[in-house]
């Protein structure tokens, strides 16, 4: 069982990201989600759980799977990203006849550790030599392997940060078993809406705190919606409010400067006694003051009013990206005649992209996907066949590279886009909530999503390219985003190859799907 109360934590720069926080996770609730916007701090509430500090409280075993850790197993063997090293080396040592005197003990219930790895190799639908480096692995495969582990580990509470990224369609759908089939308690992070469909807890993080939702996630995501819309509903009845009561009070100072006007010109004329324009003066003057500070306290209070509806707000600023046309390309984008790759897929390939044509690139993981595309940009050779490419190419990968060489996303879009003013690059990092500071802030802090979104809208703004290649960037989005993205590239006049595991995401109008040998 998981207990949250009165969580808090700042960050580095003295923002407050939770206050008082509570929450329960019963261990009825087999598997709950953690659903809110790109940087409200899901992945860091995930952290301060693993961390157990002050306010958490975790009855049992825990383990914590994240994308970083899972990077850091790169260079270790498949052996040890299951959690089995230690044992399988002491096996080793004793079968060769030269034991550590602690190689017994630790044995004692592992005898035998081989065959348990090669099971859960086996249940993961993986066939891997188990002192493979893990290096040698397509992130797909790195990431069933170190899941795999975790979930045979079968700790009380297992927290998942986006486990289903890098998986392809199977590899979703065994993890979706798999989670059925484990006994943990399980927390997890996630944007797939194949995995979310799966699942009917919720957590749903927002600036107010934290909702829980026990329902399907359709009919989640329809709540959440009617509840954005009621919002924006009266966010937008609020405005109007606030501008008529600035019209009023524009026309009350009006008419107050007339009135001031006319006593002028009475006492120029005479024609009043200077007692009877004084005592006019007076109760003009306290009459003016009670209704502006009548005004004053109504205009305050719609604004309070509107801030506090604007904060409800759970939407993601809309990200402000317009893929420009490719008008000058040339028509003949790529062609591949019987090209066989280095690696994976051994069949031949024949395939030709026009300007403005979508090629979708499918395949499961390890047959081929990645390998293709570092030979259309150049990267690597075909085994045998031609490969020409017309033009150039702007690759995004889901590892984000394109960021990794600048310090911030401000001195990002001074390389790459120099001719552009300096207030313009900070209004654009301020259209996707990197405001200010954050606009210099190191890329290397940003959230997945932010980062992703930094490198989408630095596209959106580049010269025209010939070729646009995508390589699971829906990896990282929210769902608000992913509907944004997708919505985007619908409208894409440029030539597209784009690898996704959600099946239509975005249109294609070809599709090379590549298998495993």
């Amino acid at each position: 069982m998981l207990v949250i109360s009165d969580l808090y934590h700042a960050l580095p720069n003295g923002d407050v990201l939770f206050s008082n926080l509570s929450f329960t996770c019963p261990r009825s609730n087999h598997i709950t989600a953690i659903i809110g916007r790109n940087g409200i701090g899901k992945s860091t509430l995930l952290q301060c759980i693993a961390d157990q500090v002050s306010g958490v409280s975790v009855r049992g075993s825990l383990l914590f799977y994240q994308q970083k850790s899972a990077e850091a197993l790169q260079d270790r063997r498949v052996i040890d990203a299951l959690g089995l090293g230690s044992y399988y080396d002491a096996y080793k040592r004793v079968e060769k006849g030269f034991p550590h005197d602690t190689d017994f003990d630790l044995l004692a219930q592992h005898w035998d550790v081989i065959e348990r790895a090669k099971s859960w190799l086996t249940s993961a639908d993986l066939t891997l030599a188990l002192e493979q480096p893990m290096l040698t692995l397509s992130g797909g495969q790195r990431t069933k392997v170190r899941l795999v582990g975790l979930l045979k580990h079968a700790p009380d509470i297992l927290l998942l940060d986006e486990p289903s990224n890098h998986l392809d369609q199977v590899g979703t759908q065994w993890l979706i078993h798999a989670l059925k089939e484990t006994s943990s308690q399980v927390l997890l992070i996630s944007h797939d809406t194949s995995l979310l469909q799966s699942m009917n807890h919720f957590l749903v993080l927002s600036e107010q705190g934290i909702t829980p939702y026990h329902m399907d996630f359709s009919n989640l995501r329809a709540l959440l919606e009617k509840q954005r819309q009621e919002s924006f509903k009266a966010i937008s009845q609020t405005k109007t409010l606030l501008k008529k009561e600035q019209r009023a009070q524009q026309a009350r100072e009006q008419k107050t400067l007339q009135r001031m006007r006319q006593g002028k010109e009475a006492r120029k004329s005479g024609s009043q006694s200077k007692l009877l324009l004084d005592q006019k003066k007076n109760k003009a003057q306290v009459q003016s003051g009670a209704q502006k500070r009548l005004a004053q306290q109504r205009h305050q209070s719609l604004r309070t009013d509107l801030r506090q509806k604007q904060n409800l707000q759970t939407n993601v600023s809309d990200l402000p990206l317009s893929l420009s046309e490719r008008q000058n390309g040339p028509r003949r984008v790529l062609d591949i005649i019987n090209g066989i790759l280095p690696y994976g897929d051994k069949t031949p390939i024949t395939i030709t992209l026009e300007h403005g044509e979508r090629l979708c690139l499918g395949g499961s993981n390890g047959s081929g996907k990645s390998t293709l595309i570092r030979c259309i940009l150049r990267q690597q050779s075909l085994c045998s066949g031609t490969l020409q490419r017309y033009g150039d190419a702007l690759y995004l990968d889901q590892h984000l590279s394109l960021l990794e060489q600048f310090s911030s996303a401000f001195e990002l879009f001074q390389h790459h886009v120099p001719t552009m003013e300096h207030s313009t690059i900070r209004t654009l990092l301020g259209c996707i909530d990197l405001q200010g500071d954050r606009a210099f802030q190191s890329c290397k802090n940003l959230s997945g999503g932010e980062r992703m979104k930094v490198a989408l809208l630095l596209i959106s703004q580049l010269p025209s390219k010939a070729l646009l290649i995508l390589d699971e960037t829906d990896n990282h989005l929210d769902l608000d985003s992913q509907d944004q993205l997708a919505s985007i590239l619908e409208d894409f006049q440029g030539s597209l190859i784009f690898v996704t595991h959600q099946e239509g995401w975005i249109s294609a109008d070809k599709v090379l799907t590549l298998h495993q040998q």
